[in-house]
């Protein structure tokens, strides 16, 4: 019985004692034991003794079964002394709790109301040799992208400045907190980097960025192992102990759990806001590197880590190398059109629109490819090139589409999605940015409007206390609020002339609780 049931078997059964005691019991009849012997000479029929070598045998089977598991589970690079950046563990986590849009500043309309949003995902990476936190990144969303992923990456290779945490009752331990702020520490080249098998990670754009530029191995490892990603996996139940799980959580084991958030407050904002979650996400995450281990002789993360990058050998790179190091930098080979068309200028087309330029009429008429290079986050403009290297300049899209830097994600959402909108606006992003602050009332909504006023504010990847920040001065104050008027009052034109009907001002009438 126990055996079927290890190897899941489909006719196993869940071990019980009364289960393990009636197939004892059958067993005795079967071997036609003396009913004036043991057990049948006690009441019980010896259940205390059957029970007891259950719960052992169990045991037994259970820690045998894993060791033999794990040696074949193992990794390929497991080493007895791993060394600094031999291996980096990188995966995500949703956040089981939720915060409010309270105290966010806006530089395109007017500050958000206190609304509630939805649960995040958390990106982190973790050094398997030194349990060193590199970075960590918050997705405005439940689900990540790949271009999340390859944030994290630009991260970890980019020296940082120090944050200032603004939310009272918290500071940071003395020194640097991540080992990309502190200049007298090492960019190493990572040897591994273990990822899970999410389908995000097997996106093209970022298997080209580890393999072709950080000449890394990519790991995907064993699928529902998690134990081969213990470094992340300790540190994320580090950041559930000492912050998530300590406020109350969105869903509980069930609804009766005392952990769930009750009724009553899910129909208000959340205390805690988005700004000093980060704020408290990033001091847990600073403490934890400066936390002594036990498996490190008492030294912490940051110490082990200094201490590796002065005595081992590492795959270090200059800066000017490192600078072109853009995991958001792509390259393309594409067609040009009407080259040899008389009145006309050429043209390629790239995601949906066409990019014109003049370098593009010095292009050979015997050639109609040429090699484009463009940012994911930022597609309004390319760099052409010829298929020899010689450069064409740089291709702009239509005007209609400049008003906002935008990614590659966001415009595919909008000609796949919003067809109608593309096809009557004379500014698509504007109006959609509109369309998504109308539409706020559920937390979701919210988040997808922040996370869309992120990319048009070139903060892609930046916590909220470094998104662009509203002028301080008078007279800045002033002609920014009438340049703010005018982009509104063009954008409610635009929504007369396309909807029919002007857009809403804001009001406590949304439901800052959210329904569900």
């Amino acid at each position: 019985m126990l055996l079927d049931r290890l190897k899941d078997q489909p006719w196993a059964e869940v071990p019980s004692p009364a289960a393990y005691h009636s197939l004892f019991k059958a067993l005795l009849a079967r071997a036609n034991m003396p009913l004036d012997a043991y057990p049948y000479t006690t009441k019980s029929l010896a259940y205390e003794s059957v029970r007891r070598d259950l719960k052992e045998r169990w045991v037994l089977f259970c820690q045998a079964f894993k060791a033999r598991k794990a040696a074949f589970i193992g990794s390929a690079t497991d080493h007895s002394r791993p060394l600094l950046y031999d291996r980096i563990e990188i995966d995500e986590q949703l956040v089981d709790c939720e915060e409010s849009t309270q105290g966010i500043e806006l530089i395109l309309g007017d500050n958000l109301p206190p609304l509630r949003l939805p649960r995040f995902t958390l990106i982190a990476a973790i050094d398997k040799a030194t349990d060193c936190c590199l970075a960590f990144h918050l997705v405005l969303k439940a689900h990540a992208t790949q271009d999340d992923v390859l944030s994290l990456l630009f991260q970890c290779l980019t020296p940082c400045p120090e944050r200032a945490i603004t939310t009272d009752g918290l500071q940071l331990p003395p020194g640097p907190a991540f080992p990309n702020m502190d200049p007298s520490l090492p960019f190493g080249v990572p040897r591994e980097i273990a990822l899970d098998n999410a389908w995000i990670h097997h996106a093209f754009s970022v298997k080209a960025f580890c393999t072709r530029k950080l000449k890394a191995t990519v790991s995907y490892g064993k699928p529902k192992t998690p134990t081969l990603r213990l470094a992340i996996e300790t540190s994320f139940n580090r950041v559930n102990h000492g912050l998530t799980h300590r406020l109350n959580s969105t869903t509980g084991s069930s609804v009766t759990d005392d952990k769930r958030e009750s009724a009553k407050n899910r129909k208000g904002v959340p205390t805690i806001s988005l700004s000093d979650f980060e704020d408290a996400l990033y001091v847990t995450l600073a403490e934890s590197n400066h936390r002594p281990r036990p498996y490190l002789n008492g030294a912490t993360p940051l110490e082990t880590l200094r201490y590796q990058a002065e005595r081992t050998y590492l795959v270090d790179v200059d800066d000017d190398q490192r600078a072109a190091w853009n995991p958001f930098l792509e390259t393309r080979e594409i067609t040009v059109h009407d080259l040899s068309a008389p009145g006309r200028r050429p043209y390629v087309n790239f995601e949906y629109l066409r990019y014109k330029g003049p370098g593009l009429l010095a292009l050979p008429g015997r050639e109609s490819r040429v090699l484009i290079q463009y940012d994911r986050r930022n597609v309004r403009q390319l760099a052409a090139y010829r298929l020899n290297g010689q450069a064409l300049g740089t291709l702009e899209c239509p005007v209609s589409w400049q008003s906002y830097p935008h990614s590659i994600a966001t415009r595919r959402y909008l000609f796949q999605h919003c067809r109608e909108l593309v096809r009557k606006s004379q500014d698509p992003l504007t109006e959609y940015l509109l369309r998504l602050r109308e539409r706020c009332s559920h937390p979701t909504d919210a988040a997808r409007y922040l996370s869309t006023y992120q990319e048009f504010v070139g903060g892609y990847g930046l916590p909220t206390a470094l998104w662009p920040k509203p002028p301080t001065d008078q007279s800045e104050a002033t002609d920014s609020q009438t340049e703010r008027s005018t982009r509104s009052h063009a954008g409610s034109l635009v929504t007369n002339r396309t909807t029919g009907h002007p857009y809403d001002y804001w009001s406590m009438d949304l439901n800052p609780g959210g329904s569900r």
